[in-house]
């Protein structure tokens, strides 16, 4: 079986209103949203089999309708919806969401990481003046041995998505970006630092290790541009854009997965945690 590992943030959607009604900022609320989207009635489905409210897990199955094909006992073809099952868990300390890969449901990370945007992006949130983002967690290449493999070095690139703002990855991660999305209430932050002459001149610091580990943590992208002679054009390389995966051995159908007790969820998320956590 192999398992997707999506990330989630929650930021305000107006950051004014949001502070002037003194809302609470509780991640426990997307947990909320998944549960109320179980009562749409449109292109997709979810159902919540398992919810922990205490020890912060969740488990059910999520699809986006189909169409196939049927013939009636007269051999006459009719059109049927269809709603593959799909598995997925969720860990509250990471505000990481497990979904299962079946390409033929959801086509990629990034198209499962859409569902769940969209499904839980619904009253619940926006009562609360929030928006959920989420991402799929990347695997990049090496930073510095990038940086370094250049003499000159023209520019550098960083496209991060918004750090969670309510789990426990902040004294992980650093302060430095947490403090630019409370100051600016921004989904992504895109720094460039630029030397025309090729002298850029970066060194390992604080506030740029925070940029390159959460990168290194599957939450955005970087791209260097430099080259090693004058007379060479310059080459853009640029961080590895690959889904995380997690392969485990077996499977889980939906039918095993609705007789599960909560502690069978946890002992699942916690058996899996030490390959996708922040806490290094």
């Amino acid at each position: 079986m192999e398992l997707n590992v999506l990330l989630v943030s929650l930021l305000p959607m107006n950051e004014e209103l949001f502070s002037a009604s003194n809302a609470i900022k509780d991640i426990r609320l997307f947990e909320k949203a998944l549960d109320r989207a179980k009562e749409r009635e449109d292109d997709y489905s979810i159902k919540v089999y398992i919810y922990d409210n205490n020890l912060g897990y969740m488990a059910g199955v999520i699809s986006k309708r189909s169409n196939v094909q049927l013939h009636n006992r007269d051999f006459e073809i009719h059109n049927e919806d269809n709603y593959p099952p799909v598995v997925w868990f969720w860990d509250r300390d990471e505000q990481v969401i497990l979904v299962e890969n079946r390409s033929s449901i959801f086509s990629s990370a990034a198209v499962a990481a859409k569902t769940f945007s969209n499904i839980s992006n619904n009253i619940v949130l926006a009562e609360s003046g929030l928006r959920a983002h989420v991402h799929p967690k990347l695997i990049e290449s090496a930073f510095w041995e990038t940086f370094e493999s250049f003499k000159y070095v023209n520019e550098v690139r960083f496209n991060l998505a918004a750090p969670n703002m309510f789990g426990s990855t902040k004294k992980e991660i650093g302060e430095f970006l947490h403090e630019v999305v409370d100051e600016t209430n921004a989904s992504e932050f895109s720094p460039v630092f630029k030397n025309q002459d090729g002298n850029l001149n970066l060194k390992p610091s604080g506030w740029l290790n925070a940029m390159v580990d959460w990168v290194k943590e599957g939450a955005g992208n970087w791209s260097i541009k430099g080259r090693n002679r004058h007379k060479d054009r310059y080459k853009s390389i640029s961080s590895q854009q690959r889904a995380k995966l997690l392969v485990i051995d077996g499977s889980i159908t939906e039918v095993e997965l609705e007789n599960y007790k909560p502690s069978d969820i946890a002992e699942i998320v916690e058996m899996l945690r030490h390959r996708y956590t922040y806490k290094k």
